[in-house]
């Protein structure tokens, strides 16, 4: 019998605290080589996310949004 393991889709500023704790552990020197970029289908934006899996759930942290249609204006070091 397999269990099914739960996918949650949470923004960093409504993470619970047990689960930032784990990404101060897991990340102890900062996360950001492991982030990556995900478009959401019909919207005009895109996510700076990150994934993490924890006690039977795996989670994709979404950390800064922007919109699409701005990348003109953003420097190359976002």
């Amino acid at each position: 019998m397999s269990i099914a393991m739960r996918n949650l889709i949470v923004a960093y500023k409504n993470l619970p605290m047990q689960v930032r704790s784990a990404l101060s552990e897991l990340y102890p020197d900062g996360y950001e080589d492991e982030t990556f970029e995900i478009e959401v289908p019909g919207k005009n934006l895109i996510y700076k996310a990150l994934r993490i899996h924890l006690e039977g759930v795996n989670y994709l942290i979404k950390l800064e949004s922007r919109y699409k249609n701005t990348d003109f204006l953003l420097d190359d070091d976002w």
